[in-house]
């Protein structure tokens, strides 16, 4: 498949890397309005020991991991480690859904990392990659027959996100490595991974008094099903490029081969369908899709033809450049600061601004939560130091 050699391959890959210190050094504490939360729950249990969490259901493990290296360190340091986490999470990701290790995981690696989506959302104090990498060694030690550890560490990804959990029953039941465990034991392995995960969430449970009223979301559900629908699809075209969606789903779809090994890849097949479920379900950021994205990619990289490999990665590296929009949206609200409701939209075809400018763009929207504190926290956070 490889008609590029290696050697070229992992330079361009070394070149990306490079970047992604320079932005995690540029980056501050990000664009995100869930990171500051995050980062108070850390501050708070450490000061006065008081319960609180970021988001509804809570992210107990992001909140402590990334509050502590914030608090201590500084949003370089806890940039470069989202990034690392990331980074060394889609390898493992490659590595258990593969046989071996071969070439073309230069091809993956090339094809999530010039991803707008994964590569930028991975810069900043946010918890997907902190989620993906135990997910993805969760799925290792699976392969190895690890056990136990598997368990572990499929428990701190549920820990990190909830979401993951649903993630994990089709590894457990699907994973192609897995056929000489039985039924029983992998209903167990699941149970076990369920338990573990849920202790993670008893302060939350207990601070709700035992009702599961903190499991819900924001959902954007103002315009009905249609709405949901509607977001769904422009976001999904959004995160994948508009012309390397339409190349992917009609190189599926016309082709027998491929059709017939989607078929026979179980566990891509229900990792996908379950996050495009999920995401319908609310559809608001695009890295919700990560898990998705990363999974497709490596179908992408085992069985297209490489002519189109590179074309859809010469493509995702465009959209850091510039974006296509086919679609002018009518926001509710036009503050930056405040969340964005799509109110009505038109078809108009036009050029903006691309990932690397959005980036540099953005990186002042931490202001937008920042002056909540107090004047010396706030300083710190705007100038991305150490928060102690």
């Amino acid at each position: 498949m490889a008609n590029i050699k290696p050697k070229l391959l992992i330079l361009l890959i070394t070149i990306i890397l490079i970047f992604a210190v320079y932005l995690s050094y540029i980056g501050g504490y990000g664009s995100d309005e869930d990171t500051l939360p995050m980062i108070y729950v850390f501050e708070r249990r450490l000061s006065d020991g008081s319960f609180v969490t970021s988001r509804f259901t809570g992210n107990p493990v992001a909140e402590l991991g990334i509050g502590f290296l914030s608090y201590y360190f500084g949003s370089f340091v806890v940039n470069i480690i989202t990034f690392l986490f990331f980074f060394s999470g889609i390898i493992f990701i490659y590595y258990s859904l593969s046989k071996n290790l071969d070439n073309n995981l230069y091809i993956f690696l090339l094809l999530c990392l010039s991803s707008h989506v994964l590569f930028f959302d991975n810069i900043e104090p946010i918890d997907y990659s902190w989620a993906l990498l135990p997910f993805a060694l969760g799925i290792f030690f699976l392969k190895k027959k690890l056990i136990e550890l598997s368990v572990i560490f499929f428990a701190i990804s549920v820990g990190v996100r909830l979401n993951y959990l649903i993630f994990i029953l089709p590894v457990i039941y699907f994973y192609p490595y897995n056929y000489s465990i039985s039924l029983t034991r992998k209903s167990i392995i699941f149970i076990s991974i369920f338990f573990v995960s849920g202790l993670f969430y008893l302060p939350i449970w207990y601070d709700y008094s035992f009702s599961l009223e903190w499991l819900t979301s924001a959902r954007p559900t103002e315009q009905g099903f249609l709405g949901l629908l509607a977001r769904f699809t422009y976001k999904i075209l959004v995160a994948f490029g508009i012309l390397q969606f339409i190349i992917i789903l009609s190189n599926i779809i016309t082709s027998k081969i491929l059709i017939l090994n989607f078929y026979k890849q179980k566990l891509i097949f229900f990792l996908i369908l379950l996050n495009l479920g999920l995401f319908l379900y609310i559809p608001a950021e695009l890295s919700y899709l990560q898990p998705a994205i990363i999974i497709l990619y490596f179908f992408v990289s085992k069985y297209f033809n490489s002519k189109l490999i590179y074309l859809i990665i010469c493509l995702n590296f465009l959209t850091w450049i510039i974006s296509f929009n086919f679609l002018e949206i009518e926001y509710k609200n036009q503050d930056v600061c405040k969340t964005r409701e799509a109110i009505s939209a038109n078809f108009k075809l036009s050029i903006d601004k691309g990932a690397i400018q959005n980036f540099i763009d953005t990186r002042s929207m931490i202001e937008c939560w920042a002056y909540d504190t107090y004047e010396e926290r706030t300083k710190k956070i705007l100038s991305g130091k150490a928060l102690k």
